[in-house]
């Protein structure tokens, strides 16, 4: 993980400021249930998912990854809509069911053994492939366009661990501005409950 700019701050430390249903939502993501059993990933695909969102937000938190999967259970177990979809896509839920199948199908094709028992190499140059649709075509492809299926995983991982509060601390985000607002807008210059930078950080792993 990078290190935090704003170390010692808890944006949690603010939540009396905001309102009970404010309040409410953001606590029950840091008490968020995890793991299994989840209501539409199975075991395999939650597996498969792990590995790749750790690779993708280079995060290697289990409390954090596995919130970012059993969001992608809630979402894909839902009812709600997708608000914008690509005519040709397929919904969402079928959409990641299939194209994780397709990616482990990719996986024994080059490697002989499922995504998430490929060496950490190999699954970065599987998910490569992936972002770019060099992977190679197969029935399993069919319906399931790679450079799509890339942005779809990106996209999911990334609105997941971007609501978090504990990364919303790490990036300096002050948490939700009902109903206290936010006024001071000028660049370079923060509300009083906004945390100040400490300054750039080594980062590592």
């Amino acid at each position: 993980m990078a290190a935090t700019r704003y170390p010692g701050f808890d944006v949690t430390g603010a939540k009396k400021s905001w309102d009970a249903r404010t309040r409410e939502i953001v606590t029950a993501r840091l008490e968020k249930k995890t793991g299994q059993p989840f209501a539409f990933l199975t075991p395999e695909e939650a597996e498969t998912l792990k590995a790749i969102a750790g690779h993708l937000l280079f995060e290697d938190r289990e409390e954090l990854v596995e919130y970012v999967v059993a969001h992608f259970d809630e979402e894909l177990s839902g009812n709600a809509g997708e608000s914008q979809r690509k005519a040709d896509l397929p919904p969402a839920a079928t959409f990641v069911r299939q194209g994780l199948a397709a990616l482990d199908a990719a996986a024994k094709r080059r490697h002989w053994r499922r995504f998430v028992h490929c060496r950490t190499g190999q699954q970065f140059e599987l998910l490569a492939a992936l972002q770019i649709g060099a992977l190679e075509p197969a029935p399993e492809w069919s319906g399931i366009p790679q450079k799509e299926l890339f942005k779809k995983l990106l996209s999911m991982a990334v609105d997941a661990y971007a609501s978090h509060p504990r990364v919303w601390s790490e990036m300096g985000y002050a948490g939700p501005a009902y109903p206290r607002g936010y006024y001071r807008i000028e660049l370079g210059v923060r509300d009083p409950w906004e945390p100040a930078e400490a300054g750039p950080q080594p980062s590592g792993r």
